[in-house]
């Protein structure tokens, strides 16, 4: 049998999910979901006017559960955040406590974003995740800790480098060649060699025209959001500015 693609395979658990909201006429939730799974998710959803919303359990969040409603109205999301503090003396890691809680079997499915702070993380989880880590951890790594459950302190905000280009236009192998700071031959080549990503898919396209809140992943080079579509400059070129994910 051949294997699910990525996009296909969250589609089928995306109409299953629907199928269920509307037999039982309820609100029905993922787990946590990371950015390419959601950008499936909705590009689905849209096609089929659903009514749905995704949350992380804070505006800053990037990995989100999604919510399936039968109908227009309010959800509580089962997010579970907690706080968990140790001494600013010590140097934790997002993958440090994501060992921790792989460690414990928790699935990455049941964690949501890591957001680390100075001497202390903000973790959401589902309920399950939640009652296993209150329960079972007192030290990441080598380090005691201390939980405490909700956001009990600043939530570190994302952050991003902005940085304006001047293209030719939008086309896929003009951007790339600005963000590389290869030539326009070398970027078709890296397009080609299938090194561009663009929405979480692998773009080949030398000619694929960009727009909008497009995501752009180059391999070396890092992630993109494209902000605008340009301002044309006086030589008939285009300056575009875009979003780098730190």
């Amino acid at each position: 049998m051949k294997e699910l693609s990525s996009r296909e395979s969250i589609e089928k658990r995306v109409s299953d999910l629907c199928y269920i909201a509307d037999k039982q006429y309820t609100p029905k939730f993922t787990a946590f979901l990371n950015e390419q799974e959601q950008f499936f998710a909705k590009s689905f959803l849209d096609s089929q006017g659903a009514v749905y919303a995704f949350w992380g359990g804070a505006e800053c969040c990037t990995r989100k559960m999604l919510c399936v409603l039968p109908f227009e109205m309010e959800a509580e999301f089962p997010v579970y955040p907690v706080t968990i503090t140790f001494r600013k003396a010590y140097t934790l890691t997002h993958r440090d406590f994501l060992g921790s809680f792989m460690a414990l079997q928790i699935g990455r499915e049941q964690i949501g974003d890591i957001l680390m702070g100075e001497g202390y993380a903000i973790v959401f989880c589902t309920l399950t995740a939640h009652d296993m880590i209150t329960a079972d951890i007192s030290k990441i790594g080598r380090v005691g800790v201390d939980i405490s459950d909700g956001i009990n302190a600043p939530l570190p905000e994302a952050v991003f480098e902005e940085t304006a280009v001047v293209v030719a236009s939008l086309r896929s192998d003009c951007v790339v060649s600005a963000l590389s700071g290869l030539s326009r031959e070398k970027s078709a080549d890296f397009i080609r060699a299938g090194n561009l990503t663009l929405n979480y898919e692998s773009c080949g396209s030398v000619s694929k025209l960009l727009a909008q809140g497009d995501i752009i992943s180059l391999r070396g080079y890092g992630k993109f959001v494209l902000c605008d579509e340009g301002v044309q400059t006086k030589k008939g070129k285009l300056r575009i500015t875009l979003k780098k994910y730190i």
